[in-house]
C-alpha cells in the first residue's frame, strides 16, 4: 500500500489544545494529507452539520474525530445529529474518549460510530490514531466506490 493518500477533510471536535496538538502530530506522522478543521465544542460541530444540510456552501467533512466529552453538546449528541443528517450521515466518525468504559464504548457504536479510540497515556500509543484514521478513510473510499 502506498504511503501517499489523497487530500481529505477531517473535522476534529476537541476542547483540549494538548489533544489537538497530538492529533495533528499523529496525522503528520502517519503521512496523512488532511485539511484539519478544529471546533472546540459540540454546538459548533452541530452548526457545521446544519450548514451542510442547508446547502450554505459548507462541504461535509470526509471524516470526523469526535471527543465524547466536549462542552455545550456531548459527542454522543453530535453523533446522533450526524446520523440523522441527509448530507452527513455517511461520514465515518471515530469517537475519542479518555474512558475505556464498555458502556460508553457500546453507546458510541449504538449511535453509529465507526470506531472508538481511548486516549492513551503514552505518546507512542496516541500516535496509533493516525493508523486508525487511515484505515477508516480507506474503508470509506472502498465503500463509496
Amino acid at each position: 500500500m502506498s504511503s501517499e493518500i489523497e487530500r481529505f477533510s477531517l473535522l476534529l471536535v476537541e476542547d483540549s489544545p494538548a489533544d489537538v496538538y497530538l492529533v495533528r502530530t499523529a496525522m503528520v506522522q502517519e503521512g496523512l494529507n488532511v485539511d484539519l478543521n478544529v471546533v472546540e465544542d459540540g454546538e459548533q460541530a452541530i452548526e457545521i452539520v446544519n450548514r451542510v444540510d442547508a446547502g450554505r456552501g459548507t462541504r461535509a467533512p470526509d471524516l470526523m474525530l469526535l471527543d465524547i466529552n466536549v462542552p455545550r453538546r456531548t459527542g454522543n449528541e453530535v453523533l446522533e445529529r450526524i446520523r440523522r443528517s441527509p448530507r452527513c450521515a455517511h461520514i465515518p466518525v471515530l469517537m475519542i474518549s479518555s474512558s475505556d468504559s464498555p458502556a460508553e464504548r457500546g453507546r458510541a457504536f449504538e449511535l453509529g460510530a465507526n470506531g472508538y479510540f481511548r486516549k492513551p497515556s503514552s505518546l507512542s500509543e496516541f500516535m496509533q490514531l493516525g493508523k486508525l484514521v487511515r484505515q477508516l478513510h480507506d474503508q470509506s473510499r472502498r465503500t463509496a466506490a
